[in-house]
């Protein structure tokens, strides 16, 4: 019997399948092991069907043999020659079990349900349907009909108790399949009565038109939703009035633009090279996640046997094609020729109009090349007599039917950065397709409201851009995905730009927000650790593309080109830089500031070139994305990081993937765990995107220049539910000041740490209290004043805090491969022990310090009157802290404050405060960093009183609902007023004043008050 298949290993099986595979070598598939995996496939149990070498057993019907006329699986396929109705008998037991699952239910839910598959091959299109019947014997449990109007291959996926009509009964063990009322032929191959599948994957098309309705409503809805754009397509028609003159003159320049600035690029034209590929390609099946449905014990032999063409590979291809057919006239009618191949191949092989495969999954990706070549190979096209069916392929393909389906659905704004990325320059390359100056200009009208819809800010946590400038993808922040979405969006941004089809001014006023942002939460280029997503590589980075298209149309973004430029531009990038330079656009200065972006829970601290920057997480913003082969030892991503970016990259500022302690982020604390307690358990799913139970993280900021941080840390009891801290991290210029109160956790046998540093080793030293460390150093138990790193990072050390540091060799595992790696690396921590209760640490950081100023700051610590920072409060209801040089106080509420002794005597919600005292006023800046997208508890994550958590955010009834805003109000002492246009409310109580603010959106608010 065959081992058992495991929720895990399918799962893993199906994920790998999505890899792009090479083209593997005809030896991997000899006669004998073909035949042993056919045998081993025929045994399972269920069993499985390749059709290539003999009609099995358990078939049974008149007209059936084994063809090499076609064939997607292999060589040769089922042949069936049959009548009217004829039946071919599957006799085998199905093996169907009943799951948790609930059509429509949780999208997070990852388990496997039980479904069927089959590819069918039809020659001649027919109003008629193949029929599926399962059951016992001769009784039909549950049935469905696969519809005949096509040629070529097509797939069915289906899920036997979601997707069938009937119920399914665990005891069935026969499978019908009734010809059409026509007699002809039809060609079956890869048979699967019963394989476990992801219950999200199956998209209904023409051929099943009624399978898996919640795919419309999935966030994966952009490429799941097809067949309802289509429909979309049908019926909703746009104004056909005539253009103005101007709208065809518009048209007319934004073609020309279209093909000498987008499309075209400069190629060497290989035409013999071109062929040979094309014949690498042409008679193999191509797949895109075709090979997700294999079974987890046959999946690698399975998909070297199949050894398909990947869908990418044969749309880049065409592009190439294209490139250089436009590039070579005298070349042309060979590359027109070698075009059409192409693509009669890919459509005989089901990528076409009406047709999902079995699955669309990130259909974009694998597609882009084939939109960007048919505009260039139009004429072509029609000479080819295909120009009507390949505009009818690429309007199913983009989903263009989605530009009428508006924004009234919850999903409505799931995964914009995808069809940013890969499918809108599609959609702007099947309009241009269109017949006529008319339709042209009426489907881009529609396109250019509906994009400009796309760009409004969003609420909640679905995707899109946020009103703090900061953009979501996968629910959350995740900058690799903006940055590839704003780099596929923006070159059409640039082609619709100047006439009547531009975006809107607030459509294009929020995009370039959200642009600019990148370049201030990005170092120079290089994203923060702590918003690297699921890639911690160290590499990711913000794009130059963007800026570089959009330069052309706006100078702020031009100047910040500019300075983005990379050491050595491309030709089109100095180009651009000329003329920019031409019209007096200079180069921006590095930002300068401090930046509270809490739809990411970010603070961001920049001065000339160096940058600090702090992550935190809450009920509405998750940790970390752990996925199945990527940042598995992720989870402490968001617990409080504290990263210095001060040479230029990460990797010169101290970060590397090799060799790095993922226990020990800066300025985290955590329980230190052994790699494999540390790894994400993704048992049933495929990815993780925890959430905690508290609202209070986020960042703050006075007069745009300086900040802090807050966090009630607690952590997901899918891990240590138990542990627990209040976190500060106060920026006040070159100094950073951190603060935790109410450490604890039940932990007895792992230590709970706060990371001081983790750096490279470089040829610098490393000091401690003005010695150098050796390297080999390796102490457990000290109490230092100070620290110098050898990167220019200073720590000053509050007394009494046992201080663990380490010179060595660190050994650790690759985030995704889970390989040994090892680096050498500077490391210190603040202990604090096993299962502590109410432990604390206190520290300052000062960027870019000598041992000097280290040494003097210390010694100004030790005198109150002189010191640099004073504490007034750090317990588990407060954090405050006065900087002395610039005159700061910042408080850290984690709850009500209705003790003040200062200044502030009272606040009445979990909040930041800075204040300034001036001469003749206060400066009074308050941030509610809970963004308030529900109130009370998400009672889904909660069972009899007690946080269990959830999944992920997919599934959270409140993912898409609104800031709420909230009064807060603060309590000062004296009178006090506020002049006119400051946003708050002022009122006196006594000898106290209450300062009263609307907050929303986790926004800091900043109001200048003076002596009544």
């Amino acid at each position: 019997m065959a081992p058992e298949i495991t929720r895990r290993s399918a799962i893993a099986a199906g994920a790998a399948s999505a890899l792009f595979l090479p083209h593997l070598p005809a030896a991997a598939r000899t006669t004998t092991g073909l035949q042993d995996l056919e045998q081993r496939a025929l045994a399972m149990d269920p069993p499985v069907f390749l059709l290539e070498t003999a009609v099995p057993p358990q078939l049974s019907g008149a007209g059936l043999s084994l063809s090499g006329e076609v064939a997607v699986c292999g060589t040769r396929s089922l042949r069936w020659e049959h009548g009217s109705r004829d039946v071919i008998t599957v006799s085998a037991p199905l093996r169907w079990r009943p799951d948790p699952y609930r059509l429509g239910d949780d999208q997070a839910w990852q388990g496997l349900v039980d479904a069927f598959c089959v590819w069918i091959h039809n020659t001649e299109p027919a109003d008629d349907v193949v029929r599926f019947e399962f059951g016992r014997g001769t009784r039909t449990d549950v049935w469905f009909e696969f519809r005949l109007g096509f040629t070529g291959w097509r797939t069915a996926w289906l899920r036997h108790a979601y997707d069938m009509r009937g119920r399914p009964h665990p005891d069935m063990d026969t499978l019908r399949i009734i010809a059409p009322r026509r007699s002809g032929v039809l060609h079956l191959d890869q048979l699967m009565p019963n394989v476990p599948l992801r219950p999200d994957a199956p998209c209904r098309d023409h051929q099943l038109p009624e399978i898996a309705p919640e795919g419309d409503e999935y966030d994966n809805q952009h490429w799941q939703a097809l067949y309802r754009f289509d429909q979309l397509l049908k019926t909703n028609k746009p104004d056909m009035s005539p253009p103005s003159a101007a709208e065809t003159a518009d048209l007319h320049a934004l073609r020309a633009r279209y093909l000498d600035e987008y499309l075209i690029a400069p190629v060497t034209v290989d035409v013999p090279g071109l062929t040979a590929q094309a014949a690498a390609l042409l008679g193999r099946p191509v797949h895109a996640y075709q090979a997700q449905i294999y079974p987890a014990e046959i999946a690698a032999e399975l998909r070297a046997f199949v050894n398909p063409a990947t869908l990418r590979a044969v749309t880049d291809l065409l592009r190439a094609v294209a490139l250089a057919h436009h590039a070579s006239p005298p070349d042309r009618p060979a590359l027109a020729a070698l075009y059409v191949r192409l693509l009669r191949h890919l459509r005989e092989q089901g990528w076409t109009r009406g047709s999902c495969q079995g699955t669309i999954h990130h259909l974009g990706y694998d597609v882009r090349g084939y939109y960007d070549s048919a505009y260039l190979m139009r004429d072509a096209l029609r000479d080819a007599g295909m120009l009507e069916e390949i505009r009818a392929d690429l309007d199913w393909l983009t989903g263009l039917g989605r530009m009428f389906r508006g924004f009234g659905f919850r999903m409505a704004r799931g995964s914009m950065m995808d069809l940013y990325n890969t499918t809108v320059r599609g959609m702007l390359a099947t309009i241009l397709l269109r017949d006529g100056d008319t339709e042209q200009v009426a489907y881009l009208r529609v396109l250019r409201d509906w994009l400009s819809a796309t760009l409004l800010p969003t609420d909640g946590i679905q995707d899109g851009i946020k009103v703090d400038g900061t953009a979501f993808h996968h629910v959350g922040f995740f900058p690799d995905y903006v940055r590839d979405g704003f780099a596929g969006l923006a070159p059409i941004v640039y082609l619709l730009h100047g006439g009547g089809f531009r975006l809107s001014a607030q459509a294009y006023g929020w995009l370039k927000k959200a642009l600019l942002a990148q370049r201030v939460y990005a170092g120079r280029t290089q994203w923060p650790i702590s918003c690297s997503g699921r890639n911690p590589s160290g590499l990711t980075a913000l794009s130059v593309v963007p800026f570089q298209w959009l330069a052309q149309v706006d100078d702020e973004i031009g100047a910040a080109f500019l300075r983005l430029l990379p050491a050595v531009p491309t030709p089109q990038q100095r180009a651009i830089a000329e003329r920019l330079a031409a019209r007096g656009v200079k180069p921006e200065a590095a930002p300068t500031g401090a930046w509270a972006l809490n739809y990411a829970a970010l603070a961001v601290h920049r001065r000339e070139d160096w940058q600090v920057t702090v992550r935190g997480h809450n009920r509405y913003l998750w940790s970390t994305e752990i996925y199945v082969g990527a940042n598995w030892y992720g989870r402490y991503n968001t617990y409080g990081q504290i990263q210095v970016v001060n040479k230029g990259t990460n990797l010169d500022s101290g970060y590397a993937h090799n060799g790095y302690d993922w226990n020990r982020r800066p300025g985290t604390t955590t329980i230190h765990k052994s790699w494999d307690d540390l790894k994400g358990d993704l048992t049933g799913a495929i990815e993780e995107m925890l959430l905690t139970d508290a609202r209070f993280a986020g960042a703050h900021s006075i007069d745009e220049r300086n900040g802090m941080f807050a966090m009630d840390l607690r952590e997901h009891p899918k891990y240590e539910g138990s542990h627990r801290a209040r976190k500060s991290v106060f920026l006040f210029d070159d100094r950073i000041v951190a603060i935790g109160t109410g450490i604890g956790n039940d932990e007895t046998r792992d230590e709970t740490e706060t990371t001081l540093l983790q750096t490279t080793r470089t040829a610098g030293a490393l000091l401690m209290d003005g010695a150098e460390v050796p390297w080999g150093h390796d102490a457990r138990d000290l109490s230092p004043r100070w620290l110098l790193d050898d990167k220019g990072i200073g720590y000053y050390l509050a007394p009494g805090q046992r201080v663990a540091l380490t010179r060595t060799t660190q050994a650790s595992r690759h985030n995704a491969t889970e390989a040994p790696t090892s680096g050498d690396f500077s490391t210190a921590w603040i202990r604090h022990g096993t299962a502590p209760r109410g432990a604390r640490y206190e520290y300052a950081m000062i960027v870019n310090a000598t041992a000097a100023r280290m040494a003097a700051f210390a010694a100004e610590m030790a005198d109150p009157g002189r010191a640099p920072y004073t504490v007034h409060r750090a317990d588990e209801g407060a954090h405050i802290v006065t900087d002395r040089a610039s005159g700061i106080t910042g408080y850290a509420l984690f709850g009500r404050l209705t003790d003040g002794d200062g200044l502030v005597r009272a606040v009445d919600t979990p909040s930041m405060l800075l204040t300034r005292q001036e001469a003749d006023g206060l400066m009074l800046a308050v941030c509610d960093p809970d963004l308030r997208l529900y109130g009370g508890i998400d009672p889904d994550q909660y069972e009899r009183g007690r946080y269990v958590g959830h999944y992920s955010p997919w599934s959270r009834r409140w993912l898409d609902d609104p800031s709420r805003p909230h009064l807060l109000r603060v309590t000062l002492s004296g009178r006090w007023r506020a002049s006119g246009g400051q946003p708050c409310r002022v009122r006196p109580a006594g000898a106290r004043t209450v300062v009263e603010f609307e907050t929303v959106h986790g926004r800091p608010l900043q109001a200048r008050l003076e002596r009544a």
